[in-house]
């Protein structure tokens, strides 16, 4: 188990699933995978993600392999799949692999897609033996009028999303009831993602922290038909980044809602650092504070610099601030 790089806790763990009848086993899967370009260290990961792999068949890794070299562009493709995806190596080639593999392509049209797809599955796609769930879910999706190209927005992106058709249209009973979503909009599709990803008592908790900084319920709805990913960020997240508006910035809650996209920043990569120029331009009188907007965080780097740092005579002092 040292070989590759287990701690005591990850090897105990691991061993539940390893019981061979002989050392060869396992070592002629690692040979098997060295032969398909895996490194040591990919072989690391695919051991710590799927342990029962060292106790497979020679046989049974082979086809899977050679059927997705088959698609892929290149050997690399195949191992970032089985690591991302090790439990197609679980399912039948002929009565599961293929047959996702082959629906998701009708969808996304390229393999170069699938592959794409396979690769930020994490299994889901994979994850039911007999296949079935993502199918039911697209097919779903398409009965209430979205089009192919938003669902292939979701299989490329998040897939994990589609993995229970049962949530899918519990998320869409959702949202109807919401009111404002168009299964047509690409917004719809961004919601669903959001909503099939949160339990009731997370998306409350996070209803909650919104609540907490003076926005209503009907705020916070009405953000989330702007820009649904206002309900992915972390409760953290949004606690840090209303506290800099509200109490920092002095701009009130009610501005928020327009501007709820500033979830998206980083607050130490970019917010914070611009507003220290910002107010140390402020400080100095060199710009008057109704130009400090929401708007400042959303430039581009090359913009902003151009606005705020460059044009001004200590513009050294002001990107050390910056880049500080």
């Amino acid at each position: 188990m040292n070989t590759f790089g287990f701690t005591s806790k990850s090897a105990s763990r691991v061993s539940k699933y390893l019981r061979f009848k002989t050392r060869e086993q396992p070592e002629s899967v690692i040979n098997l995978l060295k032969t398909y370009g895996f490194s040591q260290a990919d072989i690391s990961k695919l051991v710590k993600r799927y342990p029962k792999v060292l106790g497979y068949g020679l046989e049974r890794i082979t086809a899977k392999i050679e059927f997705l070299a088959s698609r892929a562009a290149s050997p690399r493709d195949v191992v970032d799949v089985l690591i991302s995806s090790p439990k197609i190596l679980d399912r039948s080639l002929e009565n599961h692999v293929i047959p996702i593999y082959d629906f998701v392509k009708d969808v996304v049209d390229s393999d170069e897609e699938v592959i794409a797809v396979l690769k930020r599955g994490r299994g889901r796609l994979f994850g039911r033996a007999n296949g079935s769930d993502i199918p039911v879910g697209i097919d779903f999706l398409r009965d209430i009028g979205v089009p192919e190209s938003n669902i292939a927005y979701v299989l490329l992106r998040h897939p994990q999303a589609l993995r229970d058709s049962g949530r899918v249209k519990q998320a869409v009973e959702e949202l109807k009831e919401m009111g404002g979503f168009d299964p047509s909009k690409k917004n719809f599709v961004k919601a669903l993602i959001v909503k099939c990803g949160l339990s009731e008592s997370k998306w409350r908790k996070k209803i909650d922290v919104y609540k907490s900084w003076g926005l209503t319920e009907e705020d916070i709805f009405g953000m989330f038909k702007i820009y649904p990913q206002c309900m992915a960020s972390s409760e953290k997240k949004i606690s840090a980044v209303m506290d800099l508006v509200v109490n920092k910035l002095g701009w009130g809650p009610s501005i928020f809602p327009g501007y709820a996209s500033l979830l998206a920043l980083s607050l130490e990569k970019r917010i914070i650092p611009r507003d220290s120029v910002i107010q140390s331009l402020l400080s100095k009188g060199l710009i008057g504070k109704k130009s400090y907007t929401p708007k400042v965080f959303m430039l581009t780097d090359d913009v902003f610099l151009d606005k705020y740092v460059n044009c001004y005579e200590d513009a050294d002092k002001l990107l050390k601030l910056y880049r500080k």
